[in-house]
Order: C-alpha cells, then structure tokens, then sequence
C-alpha cells in the first residue's frame, strides 16, 4: 500500500469515526448520561474500567470512541509528516486536525470538571463539527479522481457556485449551533407545536423561548435558502444540482424528524436521531463546498439527452447490490413469521421489506464508493458505476447516506426503534469494520466483517417482537458460520484478482489448502448450529430434517474440494448452492412454522435476553395484529 492509499483510508476511517463520535456525544447529553463517571477525567469514577451502570457504561462508551478517534488523527498527522510533507493540500487539514483534536480534549476535560456548563458544551460540540469538517477535507482531497493539485481549474463555470455553497455551511453551522442552545439549556419544551411556536408567529417573552423560536426560524430560513440554491443551480444547469438536492432532502426530512420529536414531548430516541441528521447535513454541506471549487464532473450531468435517464435509474439500482440484497431480505423477513407472536400484518411487513431495502442499498453503496479505488483492477467490478465514470464518487456517497437515513426513518417510526438502531448497526458494521477497517487489512476480514449480513434476521425478529431472544440469536451465528465457506468459495475462484487489487482474502494470504480446511471447519460448526432452533423448540421436525439434508449436502461440497488439488469447478458449484441453502433453510422455517410437526423440544420455554423497547415507545409497528 503506497502513502497516497494510506492516507486516504486513514482520512476516511477518521473522519467516519469523528461522524459517530459526535453522534455519541449528544446521547451522553441526551440521557443525562454527563457525569456518569463523576467529575474524574480521564479515569471514570477513579478508575480505568468501574463498575457500569447504564451512565457509566454511556459515558465510558463515548470516552473510547474518542480515544480511538484521537488515535486515528495522530496517525493522520504521522502519515501526512511522513510521506506527504511537501504537499500542503495533505499535510495542512492533518496538522490543523491534531490541533482540534486537542482543543477537543482539554474542552472535554474542562466540561467534565466544571459538571457540564452549556457554554462550554456548546464550544465542545463546534469545535467537534470543525474537526469532522477537517477530517472531511482531508479526506476529500486525497481522492484522486479530485483532490489532486493541478486538476482544480480556477476559470470553471463551477465557481460562482463555491460562494452560495460557503454560505449554506455557514447558515446551517449556525443552525447547529442554535439548536445545541435549545438543547443544553433545556429550552425543547417552551415553544410546543408545530411549525408555530405554541400557536402564535411571535417568539414566547423569555429568554428561553426566544432561543428556541430563532432556531425554528433560522432552520427554516436555512430550508429556504437551501430550495432558492437548488433551484438558481436548475436554471443554470449547474453539475452541483445533484448533491445541493441531495441536500435538501435531508433538511427536509430532519424538519419532519424535528416535527416528530416536539409532537411526541422530545422522546430520546428522536432527539438522538435530530442530532445524527444534523450531523449528516453539515457533513454534506462541507462536501457541497468542497465540491463547488472542484473542476471535476459532479454527479450526473443534466445534459444528458432524455434516452440516457433509464440508464441514470440502472446505474442508482446497481448501486444497491439487488441480487446480494434478495438474500437478505428473505433472512429478514422470515423470521417475522417464527417469532410466536402470529402473523405480521401486511403494512409492518411491506415496510420492513422497503426499509431494509433501502439500509442494505445504503450500505453496498456506501461500499462502491469506499472500494473505488480497487474495483476497477477486478474484472467483475470494474464495470460499476463509479470507475466506469457513469457516477461520480460524492454523489455515490451522498446516495447511500441518504438512503440509510430514509431506512432509519421507516424501522423507527412504522416498525420500532429498536429494530431501527440494529438496522443501522448493520450499516455501520459493513462500512466501518469490513469496508474500512478488516477488508484490506486482514484474511479474517470476511469473519469476522460478515457479521454485517446476519444483522437482517434480528431486525426482522425485533421488528415484530420489540425484543431479542435466543433464537434470534441462533438466527444471527447460523448466517455468521455460513458466510466464510459462502464467500470463500468465491474467493478460491477470483484469488488472482484479489490479490492484484491488494485485498487479503484468505486464499491469497493462506493459499487454497488452507481455506478448504477452513471452510470445512466452519461448515462443521454450522450444521449442527442450525439445529439449535429445534432443539429449543422454536422449530419443529420438519425444518430439523430439511437443515439436516441441506447441511449433508454442503459438508459433501466442502469435502469433495478439499480433495481436489486445485479451484476446479465444485469451487463454483459450492459457492451458488451456498446461495440456495440459506434459502431453502430459512424457507423452512417458515414451512415448518405453518405446518408445524411434534418435537419432543416444543414445551421447552425460551429464554428471553434483557434487551427491550426504548422506553416511551411501542414494541410493535403501529399497524402489527399480534
């Protein structure tokens, strides 16, 4: 990996990190959960590990983040120092980042001893958002599809574009700000109703109330602004109209979210979500920025004649991975149907079907866009949309951010929450511990970074239950033990190409006898794992049979490539009958759930997990019969 590759991922993963870190920082102001560790920094209650009640475990939680977050930065400055110091568009937003980092420590440690005055949670939480902005750039200007010096073109039509894109960061900065005073002054509760400030257009005569009311009017001024731009960037045929549009949907759909929360009396989970949309706006802002200065093609250029539009719409398919994500919806779904709490109704499963759509989608995009720099050295990828040229990689990743966004939205507000943040946690783990971290760094990348795809089956469980128990779980290490023999195989195919692309997939690291071995070993634990669910007795004897016969015949595939001497074709034969066991295996539960047989297990009682509903919220979506 050459300084260049090295940079950028580090830039990313920071800036990816400092994202979730902010996040996390106003749940610990959300949940009261501040001096969880008392007024000791940086030991918690006097110690490095104490004994963790929910607070703690909050505060302490939020501390690692940040810690893990410091130490990305400073390997950003050391590789910035190292490899990039005659480069100033590299080596300044890393110099500049370390000296956020540690104003951002000391104001966290200021806050913490002075038992969190706002004034200096407010600055806490800005200098948090110029970090992020910092790292954004960086990471932005190591791409090298437009970041490269030289390549921005001074003269560019795009240029008149770059003020109007400055002021939005700057109008939506200062509504972020305005609504970090509401919340830390605790102002939420004084202008009731929506949009008009407790029925009247005047603010309320207290100090709190006019803060409040200059937030509500600042955050429509800024949805204003946000519509006149993308319509002045429309009329001039602008390349910026894509992610200025992009945008304004999230300012929209954080006006709904902001609607929702002071409806429903400021619920946590809503507020949570208020602060992450914030978030994603001014990281879109500061990407809007960036981009009005580049000369690049941005997104997809409305000059395209009409005949091109269906191909615009394939490519924004193709990005969502459909054939990956039939899979996923069929572990998602028919979990529903097995929980023992009868049928879902048909509204709760249509939108569990869309919102885990769209999350998935959210992901493999998110995916292009951070593997677009190898896919195009693989010969079955290099046709996607992003290294082909069709889309451009901002775009890329504003389409995938919105579409985990809009995810989030469905689970939380049409299913329940807790299916929502396990959604999202799926997300989140495929981006940030396979894509950017294990992937190209490790041959345990997909065992451990599978665990992304057997998130499917809890959201499908939680979504009808508002709850996990054991054979959720079960549902989870089935699809966690199936998927490196699944993926391997494939892997055993295309080594040639991974190893030309730099990734360490296990055939290239470990050779093919290696893998085959493994893949056998991992096929052994899974089929007597699938038999768990009978054996509880969640399922009965029908589904105990299928999973018998299906797993005979996938241990048959393992062992017959263990005894060949090179990847012949049962290495193919392996990898789509893999395919069509979880299927057929998870096609059996629901068989088995409808014509239910005797097992000797079915009296046993399921041990339920402490893991419930957030409080205030329904368990179930609002239209689900049990």
């Amino acid at each position: 990996m050459n300084g260049a590759q090295l940079y950028r991922r580090v830039a990313w993963t920071a800036a990816i990190s400092a994202f979730v870190l902010v996040v996390l920082g106003g749940i610990v102001r959300i949940t009261g959960s501040g001096m969880g560790c008392g007024d000791h920094w940086p030991k918690c209650n006097g110690e490095w590990f104490p004994p963790l009640d929910l607070p703690t475990m909050i505060e302490i939680g939020h501390r690692w983040a940040a810690a893990l977050v410091s130490i990305l930065v400073v390997g950003l400055a050391a590789v910035a120092w190292k490899k990039h110091r005659q480069e100033p568009r590299l080596f300044r937003p890393a110099l500049l980042a370390v000296v956020l980092l540690v104003v951002q420590v000391l104001l966290g440690a200021v806050t913490v001893k002075l038992a969190l005055p706002p004034e200096v949670v407010i600055v806490h939480l800005a200098n948090a958002m110029v970090l992020l902005a910092t790292l954004l750039v960086a990471g932005l200007r190591s791409q090298r599809d437009g970041g490269q010096e030289g390549q921005r073109d001074n003269t560019t039509a795009l240029r008149p574009s770059y003020p109007l894109a400055l002021f939005a960061a700057g109008f939506g900065f200062t509504v972020v700000l305005l609504g970090a005073l509401v919340a830390n002054y605790h102002a939420g509760f004084v202008c009731q109703g929506f949009p008009l400030c407790s029925g009247s257009l005047l603010p309320p005569r207290t100090p709190f109330g006019a803060i409040h009311w200059i937030h509500r009017v600042a955050a429509f001024g800024f949805l204003a602004y946000m519509g006149w731009l993308v319509l002045k960037l429309k009329r001039d045929d602008s390349p910026l109209l894509l992610p200025a549009s992009m945008v304004l949907m999230l300012v929209l759909a954080q006006v709904g979210i902001a609607a929702a929360m002071v409806l429903s009396l400021l619920p946590t989970g809503l507020r949570a979500l208020h602060l992450m949309m914030g978030t994603a706006i001014w990281a879109s802002l500061v990407t809007l920025v960036w981009l009005s200065r580049s000369s690049d093609r941005i997104g997809v250029s409305r000059k395209r004649d009409a005949a091109e539009l269906p191909r615009v719409m394939s490519d924004l398919v193709t990005l969502t991975k459909p054939r990956i994500i039939s899979l996923l919806l069929v572990t998602t779904i028919l979990p529903m149907f097995i929980t023992g709490q009868g049928m879902p109704s048909f509204g709760l499963v249509f939108w569990v079907i869309i919102g885990g759509y769209l999350m998935a989608g959210g992901a493999n995009a998110i995916n292009m866009w951070f593997d677009r720099d190898i896919d195009d050295k693989m010969s079955r990828t290099r046709l996607r949309p992003i290294p082909s040229g069709r889309l451009t990689p901002g775009f890329v990743l504003a389409f995938g951010c919105l579409l985990g966004a809009a995810a989030f939205a469905i689970f939380y507000f049409l299913a329940n929450p807790i299916s929502a943040w396990l959604a999202l946690a799926g997300l989140l783990f495929y981006v940030l511990v396979y894509t950017a971290w294990l992937k190209r760094s490790s041959p345990q990348n997909i065992v451990i970074g599978g665990a992304a795809g057997a998130f499917p089956p809890l959201v499908g469980w939680t979504a009808v239950t508002g709850s996990l128990d054991l054979t959720a779980i079960y549902l989870f290490a089935i699809i966690f033990y199936w998927t490196p023999p699944h993926f391997w195989a494939l892997a055993l195919i295309k080594q040639g190409e991974y190893a030309k692309a730099g990734v360490p997939m296990m055939p290239v690291v470990r050779g093919e006898r290696y893998t085959k071995i493994q893949m056998l070993g991992y096929t052994v634990m899974l089929v007597p794992l699938t038999l768990l669910p009978w054996l509880s007795g969640s399922l009965g004897t029908l589904y105990a049979v299928v999973a018998t016969l299906l797993g005979a015949r996938l241990l048959w595939y393992c062992v017959r490539l263990l005894k060949e001497t090179s990847v012949t074709p049962t290495a193919w034969g392996m990898y789509k009958y893999s395919l069509l066991y979880l299927f057929l295996l998870f096609g059996a539960m629901g068989i088995d759930r409808a014509i239910p047989l005797p097992s000797p297990f079915r009296a046993h009682a399921k041990e339920e997990l402490v893991l419930k509903p957030i409080a205030g919220q329904p368990e179930t979506g609002p239209d689900h019969a049990h």
